[in-house]
């Protein structure tokens, strides 16, 4: 038999083991979601317990401790944030009513003014746009909890494997280098590294801007006598987990419940969160996570327009990190041809 049939043989073979292999891993999806989540969650902890460790600490004793303070943050939080939350929450079931009420008013009084036919027609398709949208959306996050209690199980376990892949965390790592030459594993490493580090800053500046702007829209919302401050500011801090269009999301139902007060109030709030929103497209985002990734403002915010144009919410959502983690493997790859 010839080289050129046995190499052909091997490239078949190799073929063939690659197809079944991603075939498996289809069909063990939903353990590999189990360990996806552990893994996630063991990358973010193995920092502080690395710093832990080089400080004396036992590698057990440490992954304990920074999983009883996270047990001890998140209490005082619920603690804290549970019975303030819940209270408003009460009062805004109270108060929905009225609030029904006065829109279907308003509703009605638009409807009695006279208009052209061709802005009724108008009017009309754009509502139902918004209401099918607004269905969309619900139905969306319907499903989303849906498939978060299917794979409950996996969210509870991802702590216990966390702390396998902690405490083993070389191992591991070294173990998929070892599937490499000798070259290769350190570029790899260095690639890593460079990736790594790219990654944290994004994380600390994402949540910085997102806590930044609750804040500002909570303690706005409070100084202006809006009810029910503090859900107003936690809505203002995860809607803008939405890169750009965060503050304009939270912005919404701030402004519906100053409108159940005054339409005054409501148009003092609708112009804080103007200015919240220009501050945390214009400032916040680029310049605190813009200086993070190394990145040009221009060039965030059309990251940000185009993964939302190619893959939507989460286009959006994944657009900067996807682009950080693409400009160190470009560079890379810059470097390897320059070579």
């Amino acid at each position: 038999m010839s080289l050129y049939r046995i190499t052909g043989w091997r490239y078949i073979l190799f073929i063939l083991l690659a197809v079944a292999t991603l075939y498996f891993l289809y069909r063990v999806r939903e353990v590999l979601y189990a360990f996806g989540i552990s893994g996630v969650l063991a990358y973010f902890l193995y920092r502080p317990v690395n710093e832990l460790e080089k400080r004396g600490m036992k590698r057990v004793m440490a992954i304990l401790l920074i999983y009883g303070l996270l047990a001890f943050s998140l209490a005082a939080l619920v603690y804290w944030l549970v019975p303030i939350t819940a209270a408003e929450i009460g009062d805004l079931a109270k108060i929905y009513p009225q609030c029904v009420s006065d829109i279907q008013g308003i509703a009605a009084q638009m409807d009695g003014i006279p208009k052209p036919e061709r802005l009724q027609v108008f009017i009309e398709n754009n509502l139902r746009q918004i209401e099918t949208g607004i269905y969309n959306s619900l139905q969306n996050f319907i499903n989303t909890w849906y498939h978060l209690l299917n794979r409950i199980l996996a969210i509870i376990f991802a702590p216990l494997l966390a702390f396998y892949m902690l405490m083993d965390w070389e191992k591991i790592r070294d173990g998929f280098l070892n599937l490499l030459p000798p070259r290769g594993r350190t570029q790899l490493l260095i690639l890593c590294q460079e990736i790594d580090r790219i990654m944290v800053e994004f994380i600390k500046g994402y949540f910085l801007v997102a806590i930044m702007v609750g804040l500002l829209t909570g303690g706005l919302a409070a100084l202006l006598g809006v009810p029910f401050p503090t859900i107003i500011g936690i809505v203002a801090a995860v809607t803008n987990l939405v890169p750009y269009f965060g503050p304009l999301l939270g912005g919404i139902p701030a402004v519906l419940l100053a409108w159940s007060v005054s339409f005054k109030l409501a148009v003092y709030m609708a112009l804080g969160m103007v200015i919240i929103q220009q501050l945390d497209a214009h400032l916040f985002t680029p310049r605190v996570i813009g200086q993070k990734l190394g990145m040009h403002p221009l060039l965030i915010i059309f990251v940000v327009l185009a993964g939302g144009t190619l893959f939507g919410l989460w286009g959006i959502i994944l657009a900067l990190p996807a682009a950080a983690v693409l400009k160190v493997l470009l560079h890379w790859a810059y470097l390897k041809i320059a070579e």
